[in-house]
C-alpha cells in the first residue's frame, strides 16, 4: 500500500530536511523541565539513540534560554 501524501515545501532544521518529499523524519519533544540539565540532556541522548532525527525543547522563559545554550553545547 502507499499513501499519498499531500505537498508541502522543505524546511531545514539543522542538518535534516522535511517537507517536499524528502523522507519522513522521526521527532520527538522532551518531558522534561528545560531548567533541569542533566535530566533534559540525558532524554535527548536517550531519544537520539531510540533514532529520533529532531528533538523539540520547550523554552518558556529567560532562564529556560539559558539552560537552552547550555544543553545544546552538551548534546
Amino acid at each position: 500500500m502507499e499513501l499519498r501524501r499531500n505537498p508541502t515545501r522543505s524546511v531545514r532544521i539543522g542538518s535534516i530536511t522535511i517537507g517536499a518529499g524528502h523522507p519522513v523524519a522521526v521527532q520527538s519533544m522532551t518531558a522534561t523541565h528545560t531548567q533541569n540539565i542533566e535530566a533534559t540532556v540525558a532524554q535527548i541522548n536517550d531519544l537520539v539513540a531510540a533514532g529520533a532525527d529532531v528533538v523539540r525543547v520547550a523554552v518558556d522563559s529567560g532562564k529556560d534560554a539559558e539552560a537552552l545554550a547550555v544543553i545544546a553545547g552538551q548534546t
